[in-house]
């Protein structure tokens, strides 16, 4: 049996899939026990679109991500910070951290800062 936790990082990605379908085969590669890599998924998903220039597709994307840490427990919070705000700008380049990171909110950048003692690659 689920614990509440699981049951609401399971109900947040079911909504990042219906509210971006365009999500649902990439994610559902991984296994439903696999949270953790489908969340990753979604950050890498949100660094490919800014680095192709898709700043709107990526804008929703962190919008999404910045309005539920203001709605989440404090585990799923936690979660969204490891598994996504960590994740983002893996092995990007200057120029996608360039034009990326002024779309991060104050509060996705200070989780990023807060982690990699830096914003995205200073």
């Amino acid at each position: 049996m689920k614990t509440k936790t699981e049951n609401e990082i399971t109900h947040f990605l079911a909504e990042i899939c219906q509210m971006f379908p365009e999500l649902t085969a990439k994610m559902a590669v991984h296994e439903d026990f696999m949270t953790t890599s489908k969340m990753e998924v979604f950050a890498q998903a949100t660094t490919n679109a800014i680095a192709e220039g898709q700043l709107t597709t990526a804008s929703k994307y962190l919008s999404f991500i910045d309005n539920k840490l203001n709605t989440v427990s404090a585990q799923a919070y936690e979660y969204i910070d490891v598994y996504y705000v960590e994740h983002l700008f893996w092995r990007a380049n200057k120029a996608t951290c360039q034009h990326g990171w002024p779309l991060l909110s104050k509060q996705l950048q200070q989780l990023y800062m807060d982690f990699h003692g830096k914003a995205a690659c200073d």
